[in-house]
């Protein structure tokens, strides 16, 4: 079970050392800021928010070093730089063989990009919710929204100095799903601890 969790991450790999340079500076910069608050602030330290926060900190970005980085599987799949994407693809959801080219790596790596899409959202759904205990379900979808908007929209920007990044609302979808998930899965478990506190 275990190694077929680490043999689905292994094509992700190549996204470590740029979410690890990233969390090094962003991390620091981020405690300075929160020692500087309470002490000027005078609210009281929550340690369990604190680490929440940090987490989901870290966590923005390791999605900022994913998908606003260039890096070599993005420059050897792209047709060319700055393509836009704005018509939802069924072939592109569910990488059906059907619908894409025989005798090529299109499926594998539709089935990468899409699962690796999905991937990269659900943790946001999770820690969402955490954070911010009394967001609502629709909230987080938008909030989910904006920023996967917000995404295909610097790569597609980012393309003018090479990033050989694409726009897609494909991913958009792909994304919000992973969202959703993690917060459909975080709202099923605060409901059966509410039904087992009123049991």
């Amino acid at each position: 079970m275990l190694r077929q969790l680490f043999y689905a991450f292994l094509p992700y790999r190549s996204f470590a050392f740029p979410i690890l340079v990233l969390a090094s500076i962003v991390v620091p910069c981020w405690l300075v800021f929160r020692v500087h608050r309470h002490r000027t602030g005078g609210h009281p330290l929550s340690l369990r928010r604190e680490i929440l926060l940090l987490i989901f900190v870290v966590y923005l970005s390791g999605v900022a070093a994913a998908t606003l980085t260039p890096n070599r599987s993005s420059r050897l799949i792209a047709q060319g730089k700055g393509r836009l994407e704005l018509r939802p693809s069924l072939a592109s959801l569910i990488c059906s063989s059907a619908n894409l080219p025989r005798g090529s790596s299109a499926r594998a790596f539709c089935v990468h990009n899409a699962r690796g899409n999905v991937m990269l959202f659900f943790p946001l759904g999770i820690l969402m919710p955490l954070v911010w205990r009394r967001l609502r379900f629709l909230r987080g979808i938008q909030i989910a929204i904006a920023l996967s908007f917000s995404i295909e929209l610097l790569q597609y920007v980012s393309s003018a100095w090479g990033s050989y990044r694409s726009a897609d609302v494909n991913d958009v979808i792909l994304n919000v799903f992973g969202a959703c998930l993690g917060l459909a899965l975080v709202s099923l478990m605060r409901s059966r601890q509410g039904t087992s506190v009123h049991a």
